[in-house]
């Protein structure tokens, strides 16, 4: 990797986790119930995992908190704007802090169902 796009990451990082920082305080229990009020799930899924057709993952790992804030208030392409008078700013404070609870999926080596032991493999006869 060049050295300057090392440092290009290094500043992407460390602004993201300072804007993060910076989210004011939320309930993410109450954020869980704002974010299936107004209907985010709908393009976002009930876990902000995304769909290709409907709209982006926002978590595990949701963008910076004044990238998120903006782009709810202001969005790109075909996300509706939700302006305060509908959402407020302590609404968006808890989404962002439901968002932010949300957990990795588990791997393949962390689902029981996955991992098969030599004696319950099928034997491939009929």
């Amino acid at each position: 990797m060049r050295p300057s796009v090392f440092a290009l990451l290094l500043v992407c990082a460390a602004f993201t986790a300072n804007a993060q920082e910076q989210a004011p305080p939320g309930s993410p229990e109450r954020g869980y119930e704002v974010f299936m009020k107004f209907q985010c799930y709908s393009c976002h899924g009930t876990v902000g995992q995304g769909a290709p057709a409907t709209g982006p993952k926002l978590a595990p790992n949701p963008f910076p908190y004044v990238v998120f804030a903006r782009q709810v208030r202001n969005p790109r392409q075909d996300m509706p704007p939700y302006r305060k008078q509908f959402v407020s700013d302590q609404d968006l404070a808890d989404i962002y802090a439901y968002l932010l609870t949300v957990k990795p999926s588990p791997g393949p080596k962390e689902i029981p169902q996955l991992n098969f032991s030599g004696e319950t493999q099928p034997s491939g006869k009929p």
